[in-house]
């Protein structure tokens, strides 16, 4: 027997290719992204991701961290609610691996505006922006929100508007 005319079941072959080899596209004629395992800091219980962009920390620097367990506290949540992702340390950042990874109904974007996600809409920090049955909302980084009161004001009113405080 040759290993040239080896036939196998279809269960066998079926197990052997678990995931996808092409990228099909979908309705719309866009090519799937393909599915990235991407870091997250959290359980991501309540399916709200938290985006940054800290060059100094794999995920945030514990002041930045330190203040933002403070917003969750007062938004009545904790780390293990959230799914906190530094795209500086992250390869796939296109905003459809990031949704695929964490299925997100809630994403806050720190210092990362949408376009550096790759989302296609632009909107000015703090507006609440729903896009495909995900709200959005975009501000500055946690270290500039942290220092200056008018804009810790403006985050409180876009979260309390998001998570009905």
């Amino acid at each position: 027997m040759s290993l040239k005319n080896i036939i196998l079941p279809e269960n066998v072959i079926a197990s052997l290719y678990t995931a996808p080899i092409i990228c099909m596209p979908d309705a719309a004629g866009n090519e799937a992204a393909p599915e990235a395992h991407i870091k997250f800091l959290g359980s991501n219980q309540k399916h709200i991701t938290i985006v940054v962009n800290a060059n100094d920390a794999p995920f945030l620097s514990d002041k930045s961290f330190i203040f933002l367990t403070g917003v969750l506290t007062a938004c009545r949540l904790n780390v293990a609610d959230v799914a906190i992702i530094n795209i500086h340390q992250s390869t796939n950042n296109h905003y459809l691996s990031l949704n695929a990874a964490t299925k997100p109904q809630t994403v806050l974007l720190f210092g990362v505006s949408p376009q550096d996600i790759g989302l296609p809409l632009h909107f000015p920090h703090f507006q609440v922006q729903p896009f495909n049955n995900t709200t959005y909302i975009c501000a500055p980084p946690l270290d500039s929100i942290e220092a200056n009161k008018p804009l810790k004001a403006k985050l409180w009113a876009s979260l309390k508007s998001v998570f009905q405080l």
